[in-house]
């Protein structure tokens, strides 16, 4: 493993956030608020680690993934064109990585342009990872990883959980594989609170 993380350095005051509409009482007893989601920081040089498979390495092509279509591979996904997967904690109990998924939404249609299939990774089972897609409309693909067979495979396993519903979770990772199954572009965080931004996924991207 060698330090070659793409270090990303975009303006700080640029979130994530989930966004809340507020809601109209109308003499109703129960209000229709959305919650509001926790505002996630920008990643920076200070809590981009060094942790997994470096840029340049090969990505593992045969652990097997489960969706709520059946079975797949990275090779077999890699077919239809670069992915960038995005690691992250779990949809059911982690509102940074909900609030994370839903904001890259905004970007699936960048990403295409530039010719990058987006997937979300984590290792929630396929039916509760359908739940999540379906209410918040996510128009990019999840890949269910319940063994973290993946998360260790491509070394991003966080070690600090060794006990609890937390064991198996990965770093929130930004991962970028070319059609190849080689790693272009990586960024793993330290700090679960910091991911990379929008903007910041598109910088990794424009700079391969």
């Amino acid at each position: 493993m060698n330090n070659k993380s793409l270090l990303l350095s975009l303006t700080p005051a640029l979130l994530i956030g989930a966004c809340s509409e507020p809601a109209s009482n109308g003499g109703q007893q129960k209000s229709e608020e959305v919650q509001k989601g926790p505002i996630i920081a920008p990643v920076t040089e200070a809590n981009t680690i060094d942790a997994g498979l470096a840029i340049g390495e090969q990505a593992p092509l045969t652990t097997i993934f489960a969706t709520k279509d059946g079975d797949t591979t990275l090779a077999k996904e890699l077919a239809n064109g670069p992915a960038l997967l995005v690691f992250t904690r779990s949809v059911q109990w982690c509102p940074f990585c909900q609030t994370q998924l839903k904001a890259i939404n905004g970007i699936v249609g960048d990403l295409k342009d530039r010719g990058y299939n987006i997937y979300g990774v984590s290792y929630d089972n396929p039916g509760e990872q359908d739940r999540f897609s379906q209410n918040q409309m996510l128009a990019y693909p999840m890949l269910s990883d319940e063994s973290s067979a993946a998360i260790d495979a491509f070394g991003l396993r966080d070690p600090q959980y060794t006990e609890g519903r937390a064991v198996g979770v990965p770093y929130a990772s930004v991962i970028i594989v070319d059609k190849d199954g080689k790693i272009v572009a990586r960024n793993v965080s330290g700090d679960y609170k910091m991911r990379p931004t929008n903007d910041q996924i598109l910088a990794m991207v424009d700079a391969i």
